[in-house]
């Protein structure tokens, strides 16, 4: 009797230091925090952004880039007041404290869900517009599997570890600008003038259109406790994010509207590839194939830090927190399947618009709810372990 007790004291004295030891290597500071938002809002969307803020806005697509980056803000600040007031634990941690145990694990499966359509979305995306410019004949599911080998990769990791990785690849977010900077040798700031031209009511439908490109925020909801510092760090590294993606949104999309007339922009889906490739450069031939290959390791960045939440999500349903990458293999299936399911042109028109609403609901709508809860309900944590 006396050496079982031992063994289960024994044992739990290791699951608590292995899931101290994991805590440990899944603590960030707060500027690879800023790396981690910001390569996970910037992905797929950043091609096709212009165009379809141009379809609505017009001209003004500038100010409606700006209009939703405000809007995200606002978004970061309800989720870091709902975090404040759980300082350790994780967003699949205190919503069974807030909603109970049965709403609370049905929030936790939707969540999971929604952040593997996104990764869904994002594959999709990607595969489409790789095929589009590069290979031509390469059957889709294969330029899938890659995109999600190398997601997968990295997503089993700790959060650290692809914090770093986000830390690099950032650079190449600075080298797309600068290719696309050679673009303004031949602009006409007279296409988006006067400003003001499509009204009110169309720039705020633009903004609608390019919020779901700045969805990646929401990483706040899992590594809040994982971040050192104070609350206030944590706030301002998450609005340096924000800010750089906004501007650098709005950069790539007011580039766009004086290098392309408004019936060309009508026409090009992708118009920041377009504008590559025409630019001519006497040492490089088809810059846009350079572009695009920097394009392409930004881009992963997104799908491997929703691959990431997911996982997170996956593993706490089943009380493994500690062991997220556990969790990587199935979710990294599914993202496959159901990117299989849904690449017909016909379904990713629905599946965007679908996503384009839950993003509000799972951001906005949900956080919202719990934070009054929290504090209708006085429901803050006194003391607690990371999450």
């Amino acid at each position: 009797m006396i050496r079982l007790r031992k063994s289960l004291i024994s044992r739990h004295l290791q699951g608590r230091g292995s899931r101290k030891m994991s805590n440990a290597k899944d603590q960030i500071t707060p500027g690879q925090l800023i790396f981690l938002i910001t390569q996970t809002q910037i992905g797929v969307g950043l091609l096709g952004l212009a165009s379809r803020v141009h379809n609505t806005a017009k001209g003004d697509a500038w100010i409606s880039v700006l209009l939703a980056g405000m809007l995200a803000q606002l978004f970061i600040f309800i989720i870091w007041c709902l975090n404040k007031r759980f300082p350790s634990l994780t967003l699949f941690d205190y919503l069974p404290k807030l909603l109970g145990k049965a709403i609370g694990k049905l929030i936790q499966v939707l969540y999971a869900v929604y952040f593997i359509l996104v990764s869904s979305f994002i594959v999709i995306q990607f595969s489409s517009t790789v095929r589009d410019w590069v290979l031509f004949d390469t059957p889709r599911w294969i330029v899938m599997g890659i995109m999600i080998g190398v997601s997968y990769y990295l997503a089993r990791e700790s959060l650290r570890t692809i914090a770093r990785f986000f830390a690099l690849v950032f650079f190449c977010n600075i080298a797309v600008i600068i290719i696309a900077a050679f673009a303004y040798l031949h602009v006409n700031f007279l296409y988006v003038l006067p400003v003001g031209q499509a009204g009110i009511w169309n720039i705020a439908k633009g903004a609608h259109e390019a919020m779901t490109s700045f969805s990646g925020y929401e990483m706040l909801l899992i590594c809040y406790p994982f971040v050192e510092g104070g609350s206030t760090m944590k706030l301002k590294a998450a609005t340096a994010a924000n800010i750089f993606t906004t501007l650098m949104y709005t950069f790539a999309i007011f580039t766009s509207l004086i290098v392309f007339s408004p019936p060309e922009l009508e026409l090009l889906p992708q118009p920041l590839l377009y504008m590559v490739k025409a630019l001519s450069f006497s040492v490089v031939e088809r810059p846009d194939l350079y572009f695009l290959s920097l394009w392409v390791v930004v881009a992963s960045t997104s799908t491997i830090g929703y691959l990431f939440m997911a996982s997170r999500g996956g593993a706490n349903l089943f009380q493994a927190r500690s062991t997220h990458r556990k969790a990587v293999p199935y979710v990294a299936v599914l993202v496959f399947v159901i990117a299989l399911i849904f690449q017909a042109p016909n379904m990713i028109g629905p599946l965007s618009k679908f996503l384009a609403i839950a993003n509000y609901v799972f951001v906005f709508g949900i956080p919202v709810v719990l934070f009054m809860i929290s504090v209708l309900f006085k429901e803050k944590e006194a003391r607690g372990s990371i999450g």
